[in-house]
């Protein structure tokens, strides 16, 4: 109905997220179980090659299934808090704790510890949401784990709401987003699909380098005393992400007179750069040139204030059943009244009710899959 009334571009979409409250609180948390007990622990540490015995758990619910090194990363980051002399407000409390989503279960198995800067750390989920720039459409919404980074959802909205513009006979052909969807992966998805990302490059990207130079048409990095620096081969870092390695000699690196500055370290200059480098190159370039200025403010002034309504006019400030299905169909209902109300303004005041009547009707047909049917009550 919004594309037959004009309402809908298509071609420019704006994504972002927000964390949505969730109807748990932090007092529920519980501890989770060792997935091994610590007695098959050691059973296994002095006997490696022998049979473990059965440690009788069966479920893997309420236990800790993050990998080993995640949890000494995560054991290293709240070491680090508890040490810093500048602690936030109430850490000095008796009661306070620390707490994980990889060691802790909530009353929602769905809901996930989350925080954002100047925000208290609160159970939430995530929403997600695509909005037309054309007059601020709401063109697809869904609940997600709020403890999941925003880059990692960003090509299956992507694909959703392509598919949803197709059957209009729409196309995509901008997508405007913050720096949480900053990624490697996304830019080269988006760019194999002939989408234009404005997006940000995030804050790690490194587009000049101490002492080295990058020569992009020989793919080699070139010192200040002029001696090149070759990719030597692919890598993966702790994560499983994709580098390139790039080395040079150590015949230009013991005698060179900079060693102590440039890589007083190593005896010899090594330099670790991701595989996207040409995909964030190009997108740190759009983001200074005019056009990315102006897609920035079209951005800020799309889906922000839509987020805003949602949040305080559409019942979207607490999820207050359990389970992400559920908080799934809670926005989804948010956005439809939305996208109605924002519908019905285009027509004079005789026609709403005739006009409530045809939408209710459209939407009942179009989401009869997570809903039974929508009623009109007179």
């Amino acid at each position: 109905m919004s594309v037959d009334k004009g309402m809908v571009s298509g071609h420019t979409q704006a994504l972002d997220s927000a964390p949505i409250k969730a109807n748990a609180s932090m007092e529920s948390l519980e501890l989770k179980r060792p997935f091994q007990s610590v007695e098959n622990h050691f059973e296994h540490v002095n006997a490696e090659n022998q049979q473990q015995t059965s440690t009788g758990i069966t479920s893997p619910a309420g236990l800790i299934t993050a990998p080993p090194h995640y949890l000494r990363r995560m054991k290293s980051h709240q070491e680090k808090l508890r040490e810093n002399p500048v602690s936030a407000s109430g850490a000095a409390h008796e009661r306070a704790q620390l707490f994980s989503n990889k060691t802790h279960n909530s009353h929602d198995p769905d809901a996930r510890i989350s925080v954002k800067p100047g925000k208290a750390r609160k159970l939430n989920y995530q929403c997600s949401m695509a909005v037309d720039t054309g007059q601020g459409v709401i063109s697809h919404i869904q609940a997600d784990f709020a403890d999941g980074r925003d880059s990692q959802y960003l090509p299956a909205m992507t694909e959703k709401v392509e598919s949803r513009l197709k059957v209009n006979e729409l196309c995509m052909t901008e997508l405007l987003a913050d720096g949480g969807y900053s990624n490697g992966y996304n830019y080269e998805y988006l760019e194999l699909r002939n989408i234009t990302a404005w997006i940000p490059v995030f804050e790690k990207y490194k587009l000049e380098r101490e002492w080295v130079t990058y020569d992009r048409q020989e793919d080699v990095f070139i010192c200040t005393m002029n001696k090149k620096i070759p990719f030597k081969g692919f890598g993966r870092t702790s994560d499983g992400l994709p580098i390139k390695n790039y080395g040079a000699s150590k015949k230009d690196c013991i005698p060179c007179v900079l060693k102590d500055s440039c890589t007083p370290k190593s005896l010899f200059k090594r330099i670790l750069t991701t595989t996207f480098e040409d995909y964030y190159y190009r997108a740190h370039e759009r983001q200074h040139s005019r056009r990315g200025k102006q897609m920035k403010r079209l951005r800020q002034s799309t889906i922000e204030p839509v987020f805003g309504s949602l949040v305080h006019h559409y019942g979207l400030s607490k999820i207050n059943i359990l389970g992400k299905a559920a908080a799934h169909k809670v926005m989804l209902m948010s956005a439809i009244c939305f996208n109605l109300i924002k519908y019905l303004k285009t027509f004079n005041r005789k026609l709403v009710q005739s006009a409530a009547k045809e939408a209710v009707g459209h939407y009942s047909a179009t989401f009869s899959t997570p809903f039974d049917r929508f009623e009109l009550i007179s």
